[in-house]
């Protein structure tokens, strides 16, 4: 009987520890939005081509309950403005700040990047 019980148990064991994949996270309805939305991914490839790419980052955030994106600098000379732009690439009117967003990330920065984020 001892030895009927082990085998099921490591079956138990084992069949627990395997997890089902959770299905991807859709921004804007793609998987990727810095690869699949057209006008995000002509943003990175203005960033990349850029004199001062390796300062350049992307950037999701909410914004009044919307996924908003907006690119970005970390050179410590430049003085530039948030814009948000909603999932079509639209630019979102109005005035807002930092402190307006949630939820914020980096969902692009090259690869010899010289920014340093939290």
């Amino acid at each position: 009987m001892k030895k009927l019980i082990y085998p099921i148990y490591c079956c138990l064991l084992f069949s627990f520890a395997c997890s089902e994949d959770k299905d991807p996270v859709m921004v804007c309805g793609v998987i990727n939005p810095v690869e699949d939305l057209a006008w995000l991914n002509a943003i990175k490839q203005a960033a990349e081509s850029g004199s001062s790419s390796e300062y350049s980052y992307l950037a999701q955030a909410t914004f009044e309950g919307e996924t908003v994106f907006y690119s970005g600098t970390c050179h410590p000379l430049a003085n530039w403005a948030l814009l948000l732009l909603d999932c079509g690439g639209n630019q979102i009117e109005g005035e807002y700040t930092f402190a307006d967003l949630g939820d914020s990330k980096i969902v692009w920065q090259p690869e010899d990047s010289r920014c340093q984020f939290d």
